[in-house]
């Protein structure tokens, strides 16, 4: 098969959608984080959905493109609906900007989170590079305090973006969410609307008691066979009203 062909080929699609009370949708990023029109979907399908809509990100990536992520942060923030991060083996760099600029987490024992700097190549005179790192350091540093602070005390976040990187596992990590919780719930909502009716981040389920995966797959699969079911009735009740009784 010629690369021409190829590339006209369908990709799968990340997204898995259902529909129980409100809408859930499932985007899974098991893979690097490319640039970001490969995300365009993605993008359209959070920055779209309701109120009463969920959104869960299914985490296992060792990270990619910054820019992707700054606009992944800015879909999730905007996002009028719920927000849950799942959190698996490999979350790291641009994967874990990602997961913690939801509003919602789980965690398994095998969940792991890397922060660390982002490194840039760039060909330039030397002059243009200097200011491209000076440029770039500052857009780090208000990304990473606007994502981290809150998971990270100020002297780590000083150390992220010197460039120490910082592992967490499963254990760590729901210590520093429920530190970030509790920061987050000082803060106004985004949108500066104090009406705005999401929850504050104190109202929502303690840690411990969040929903699992094996619990959002459960209820997602019952949605989708209790549609098929309701499907099937209407077809056959349908197809009874075709039925003309032949006289005797």
């Amino acid at each position: 098969m010629k690369h021409e062909e190829l590339m006209l080929l369908p990709q799968k699609s990340r997204i898995t959608s259902s529909h129980s009370g409100g809408m859930t949708h499932v985007i899974q990023i098991h893979e690097d984080i490319t640039e970001p029109s490969n995300w365009s979907d993605e993008f359209a399908l959070i920055n779209g959905v309701g109120e009463q809509d969920t959104i869960v990100l299914d985490l296992c990536t060792p990270g990619g493109d910054l820019y992707t992520a700054m606009l992944f942060v800015r879909s999730l923030n905007s996002c009028a609906g719920h927000t849950v991060a799942i959190l698996g083996p490999e979350v790291a760099s641009a994967g874990s900007i990602i997961a913690l600029s939801c509003r919602e987490w789980i965690l398994d024992d095998t969940s792991s989170l890397m922060i660390h700097t982002s490194s840039y190549g760039i060909m330039a005179k030397d002059t243009d590079i200097f200011e491209h790192a000076n440029f770039s350091r500052q857009q780090l540093k208000r990304l990473y305090e606007n994502v981290y602070r809150g998971y990270l005390s100020d002297e780590e976040l000083s150390d992220v973006i010197k460039g120490t990187p910082f592992y967490f596992d499963a254990e760590h990590i729901a210590e520093r969410l429920d530190s970030l919780q509790e920061y987050r719930a000082g803060l106004p909502c985004p949108c500066g609307d104090e009406n705005c009716g999401k929850p504050p981040v104190e109202d929502q389920e303690p840690f411990d008691d969040m929903p699992t995966l094996e619990s959002i797959i459960e209820a997602a699969v019952q949605a989708g066979v209790t549609k098929a079911l309701a499907a099937r009735d209407a077809k056959e009740k349908k197809a009874q009203k075709k039925i003309v009784e032949k006289p005797e």
